[in-house]
């Protein structure tokens, strides 16, 4: 497996404890896994190396590329400008990852997944570059991308829709999943893999030896940490002052160094109080040794490696309850958490537990439960997984239906559902609608000839006079039936309720398959036959959708709805696919026939629409360009449409050659008050006269002809397609 890892969270020659975790993280995967990594770790550009330049002349000093612990390193620039640089961030990373991972490729190493870390900005950039490659992408949420950006709009509204575009979602402790979820992000889809410590490194040493080399005596309390003030270094300080007899080693640099000394003087503990500066990670074991105990009293944390690494030397920690610290102070030998973040609290705590320590062996028995092994394995299965799927979906083939031109074609169909809240799709608040109310569509289309497919969900085909309705339809040759997946009301049941599992695609292969072979099922002994179309609901299809449909013997699929992005909220992206039908190939030569809903995009304001021809037929995304912000989406459904509108549209789609044009709606449209097309019993009969006026602009102005799934068959070519197998040939 061949891994390229992105993350502006990664040390450097000159900045060798920044963001260390992740690369304790990815050497202790590559070594257990052998893996073949490499890293892209930008850092953001300045012009002077200056060491009076702070930080900012370290990003001038970071080497262009390093190998650090085995792994292949580089450095890219990128510019952030000032005020704007929050916003400009994944821009800029997108570029330079971009460049780097076609670098890399075009040197002939190509590799299988991008390991992402950091949702906002990096994860954003990586997502994006992932999309123009064609490479699945894992994102970890790291802390503040979930304790503190979701804060600002704008962070919140692009994290969330990282969570949904990503191939997997990691987080380092289920404090940040938590949140996750509380903003809006799917909980089935984030896993937990928390930040292990490296027990070889971090161990037992001569405790005596390292004190007497340090001039230490009495108790030593140890605070590790960059000098900022989310580290809470000052609140350490201001508790020692009620710790008598114990010395405090504050590890770190930064900004607040000069604060910090002052506090110390105020309050009268300087000369209990060490500075030690920034120290390599593999120095910190012997401070750890030569504690008593560690002090963590962050403001947020993700999952703070320093409590592990403490306590695999032996000492035990005193933390603030925030966010992962919580999670790992969770035994009496791993030490105590504070009640509140503040002074009086981590002093109470302090003394409380230098008073009564743990045995040190058993504070280093607690860390050994925390090894990288459990993590790393877990890694490499998500990154299994992720791959696989994309792989699998490789293996499917698009290719274009051609048919001979001819008069224009429709089929009527309508998304024959149960009665439910569309802003929250829900197992149990539904019902379904009278037959009568669908029934005044049906006589409309059979007046003008059509014979209408009617995707039915399982609520409706459970519903005995429903099922009664349409089965008397079907054996009239009035109407054809297929299957409409409402996942949330199809079993089996169990998790996945989430709004992003709603489309339909977005289900684990697994579950979806699942839900398809039971609504499949459902169908068979409610009309006795097998159905072969089929419309995902939501419209939530794509090409692995296709494959799963394909094994319950579905060969027509109308799912796709060309010009419409449901990626806000985690559905997909329709907004640049053709209208042109095509069909799916698996691996076991089995094909699924797909024809879009027809629509396009118009000029916002006006009956201007859109070609939607120059994109290629299949699920293939192309850039809609600077026109998407000018342009609105619009589907041939009388569902809030004019008259004029739809006439608009269908000359556009008959200008661009679809050969046969699908005219849609939802069957609850026709029920008073049950959708938002339908808010009374006058927008009903509104619906149904543009569907009037439309059948007949289509049949006499138009010249066209209605359709139906049997007619398909021979226009897409009959040795392609089963027509309505009996019941004995789906045994």
């Amino acid at each position: 497996m061949r891994v390229l890892t992105f993350t502006t969270l990664y040390p450097n020659a000159a900045a060798p404890t920044h963001g260390v975790f992740v690369e304790n993280r990815l050497a202790a995967f590559a070594a257990r896994h052998g893996a073949d990594v490499k890293v892209v770790a930008p850092v953001p550009w300045f012009p002077l190396a200056a060491r009076w330049a702070g930080r900012y002349g370290a990003y001038a000093r970071a080497p262009r590329r390093e190998a650090r612990r085995g792994l292949s390193v580089s450095h890219p620039r990128y510019l952030i400008p000032p005020k704007i640089g929050m916003n400009y961030a994944p821009i800029a990373l997108e570029r330079c990852l971009e460049r780097e991972a076609r670098s890399l490729i075009e040197g002939g190493w190509d590799f299988d997944v991008i390991d992402a870390h950091y949702l906002y900005p990096d994860c954003v950039a990586a997502l994006r570059v992932g999309e123009k490659l064609g490479k699945p992408v894992v994102v970890t949420a790291r802390g503040s991308d979930v304790s503190l950006l979701p804060s600002f709009s704008r962070q919140r509204r692009m994290i969330l829709e990282t969570t949904f575009a990503a191939d997997g979602v990691v987080a380092v402790a289920d404090a940040l999943k938590t949140e996750l979820v509380r903003i809006g992000a799917p909980k089935e889809k984030i896993r937990v893999f928390r930040n292990g410590v490296d027990l070889k490194r971090f161990r037992p040493l001569d405790r005596e030896t390292i004190r007497r080399k340090m001039g230490l005596h009495g108790r030593v309390i140890a605070s590790v940490g960059h000098l900022i003030e989310r580290k809470g270094h000052h609140l350490v300080i201001e508790a020692l002052a009620a710790t008598p007899n114990a010395t405090l080693l504050i590890v770190g640099a930064g900004e607040e160094e000069g604060r910090l000394k002052r506090l110390a003087a105020r309050v009268g503990v300087s000369a209990r109080v060490r500075f030690l500066g920034a120290v390599a990670h593999e120095a910190l074991v012997e401070i750890y040794n030569a504690a008593d105990a560690l002090a963590l009293a962050s403001s947020r944390e993700g999952w703070p490696n320093v409590l592990l690494e403490a306590m695999a030397c032996g000492t035990p920690v005193v933390a603030t309850p925030v966010w992962g610290s919580v999670e790992i102070v969770c035994a009496p030998e791993a030490g105590r958490l504070a009640r509140d973040r503040d002074a009086a609290s981590l002093a109470d705590a302090l003394r409380r537990l230098l008073a009564a320590p743990p045995f040190r062996a058993a504070t280093r028995r607690f860390a050994e439960n925390y090894s990288w092994d459990e993590t790393s394995d877990n890694l490499a299965a998500l990154f299994d997984e992720v791959v696989a799927r994309r792989r699998h979906a490789a293996r499917l083939t698009t290719t274009p239906i051609k048919t001979a031109k001819s008069s224009p074609k429709l089929l009527v169909t309508a998304d024959t559902e149960e009665i439910f809240d569309w802003a929250r799709p829900d197992p149990s608040g539904w019902t379904v609608a009278p037959v009568s109310d669908i029934d005044r569509l049906h006589r409309l289309a059979r007046s003008f000839g059509a014979k209408p497919l009617y995707f039915l969900t399982a609520p409706v085909i459970d519903h005995a006079e429903a099922a009664f309705y349409f089965r008397a339809l079907h054996r009239k040759g009035e109407a054809d039936l297929g299957l409409h997946l409402h996942q949330w009301t199809t079993p089996p049941f169990g998790e996945f309720e989430h709004p992003y599992y709603s489309w339909q695609c977005n289900l684990p292969e697994s579950v979806q398959s699942a839900k398809l072979r039971e609504l499949a099922a459902c169908f068979e002994r409610a009309f006795g036959f097998r159905a072969r179309a089929h419309r995902a609901g939501r419209y939530g299809a794509d090409p692995l959708s296709c494959a799963a449909l394909a094994e319950i013997g579905v060969d027509l699929d109308f799912s796709p709805s060309p010009a419409f992005d449901f990626s806000k909220t985690g559905g997909p992206d329709f907004s640049a696919l053709s209208n042109a039908p095509f069909r799916i190939e698996t691996p076991n030569a089995d094909s699924v026939a797909v024809t879009p809903v027809s629509g396009a995009r118009a000029f916002r304001g006006g009956r201007l629409f859109l070609a939607s021809s120059i994109a290629p037929a299949g699920f293939r995304r192309a850039s809609a360009g600077l026109l998407r912000g000018l342009t609105a989406p619009m589907r041939l459904s009388c569902e809030g449409a004019a008259f004029e509108d739809l006439a608009a549209l269908t000359r556009r789609l008959i200008a661009d050659g679809g050969p046969v044009l699908t005219f849609s709606l939802h069957s609850t449209s026709m029920t008073p008050g049950a959708t938002p097309y339908a808010r009374d019993a006058e927008s009903v009969s509104a619906m149904l006269e543009t569907a009037r006026r439309y059948f007949a602009y289509f049949r006499d102005e138009l010249g066209g002809e209605f359709v139906t799934v049997d007619d398909l068959a021979g226009l897409y070519g009959a040795d392609r397609l089963m027509v309505n197998p009996p019941l004995s040939a789906t045994a």
